[in-house]
């Protein structure tokens, strides 16, 4: 066996990193050489790609794995509390503090502190994040005693953070300093040949958890799953093969098997879904889920027909709404069209002026109708996270 190729097995075997493409043996071959040193870490790619379990094998590839690995998701915390679960609070700090307590990052002095979400994180905490970089120095909240601590910091985004710099929302320091090393995770769909060992390693594990035996997966099955585009990534392929493997108590998966399990909706948009994610990925966004706002902005920075952007929008919004009596859609026959005669119009729902706003506002409206106004299935949906969907509702006056 090659050396390559042993080491590839230990990272399967160890995390659960599976990939033998050219695209994931770049990434691979970078957390290899990024592990064992101190530099900080920034980890980017769509959600589901795999941000978190690179950033455990980045701790414990290092002379850090003896000492704590502590995960923060940013934006799983209010803004009013995420500075104090960081960074510490004094007793009486604020309303309910009735002790001293250590935060995040001393918790897990000496090892690794994984910030997931970074890009949630408000303009006042980054600063206290950046004197951290710069000097390992802080202070708890509701104290002026300055706190010293020694972590290795990994962070990562589904978000453009440059852009997010530019619109003022992330500090351009604490952004060079923290892509001191960037390990760029790509979406499923570009690296399809890496599905079918995904399958493999998910099913085993599934049939070894639940004492079963795997039997398999046939061709035709193996071909629609490779076929299909991942909106969800490699989280969402492990979900669909640990139902399948899990409820047919091991059967060898069979591509009847797999269209049921497929989620219904996905399935029938897959080329609209497809094409509005090529679209993404030729304008090189490395977050194109990350926020709905952002997808449509690269969308209207594209140098390509205007009318071809909107040719996808309105096939995406035409199929996201409900067929029923209660919901007339207006027809609108393009200009070229009464310039071609016989040439067949099809009758689409009108898009409103391409208008950014507008448009993030529409889906957030659809998505929490198709959620039947679960906020947290609408933030999947829309690909955002449930404070940003949160802070968009109250902008745009949904509540």
């Amino acid at each position: 066996m090659s050396a390559t190729r042993q080491v590839l097995r230990q990272l399967v075997t160890r995390f659960g990193i599976v990939g033998e493409s050219p695209l994931m043996m770049q990434s691979i071959s970078r957390l290899l050489q990024v592990a064992p040193t101190d530099l900080t870490v920034l980890l980017t790619g769509e959600t589901g790609t795999g941000k978190e379990v690179f950033a455990h094998a980045v701790h414990e590839l290092s002379e850090r794995k003896r000492f704590p690995f502590v995960s923060v998701n940013c934006s799983a915390i209010p803004e009013t509390l995420l500075e104090s679960e960081l960074f510490g609070a004094q007793k009486g700090a604020y309303t309910g503090s009735v002790e001293q307590r250590k935060g995040f990052f001393e918790s897990a002095n000496k090892g690794t502190i994984f910030l997931d979400e970074i890009g949630e994180m408000p303009i006042g905490t980054q600063v206290k994040l950046l004197r951290i970089l710069e000097s390992g120095e802080f202070t708890r909240l509701g104290s002026s005693e300055l706190q010293k601590v020694d972590v290795r910091l990994v962070t990562a985004t589904n978000r453009d953070l440059q852009y997010e710099v530019r619109q003022g929302r992330f500090r351009q320091d604490l952004f060079f300093r923290l892509n001191s090393v960037n390990i760029h995770l790509p979406p499923l769909r570009q690296h399809p040949d890496d599905i079918p060992l995904l399958i493999e390693h998910f099913a085993e594990k599934t049939a070894e958890r639940a004492t079963i035996t795997y039997s398999g997966i046939e061709p035709a099955a193996l071909e629609t799953l490779t076929r299909y585009p991942w909106p969800g990534n490699v989280r969402e392929l492990r979900n669909v093969v640990e139902t399948m493997v899990t409820l047919e108590r091991g059967s060898t998966i069979t591509d009847e098997m797999v269209h049921r399990y497929l989620p219904e909706a996905e399935a029938e948009s897959t080329e609209p879904v497809t094409a509005i994610m090529r679209v993404a990925d030729a304008h090189q966004k490395t977050s194109s889920e990350a926020d709905i706002s952002t997808m449509y902005r690269a969308l209207l920075q594209l140098s390509a027909d205007v009318m071809d952007i909107k040719n996808v929008l309105r096939h995406l919004l035409a199929m996201s709404v409900p067929q029923t009596s209660d919901v007339q859609a207006t027809s609108i026959v393009p200009r070229e069209a009464h310039a071609s005669p016989g040439r067949e119009v099809r009758a689409t729902p009108e898009l409103p002026t391409l208008n950014v706003a507008d448009l993030e506002r529409q889906a957030i409206v659809e998505a929490l109708r198709n959620s039947q106004g679960n906020r947290r299935e609408a933030a999947t949906l829309l690909g955002m996270s449930e404070r940003t969907l949160y802070r968009k509702i109250d902008e745009y006056g949904l509540a």
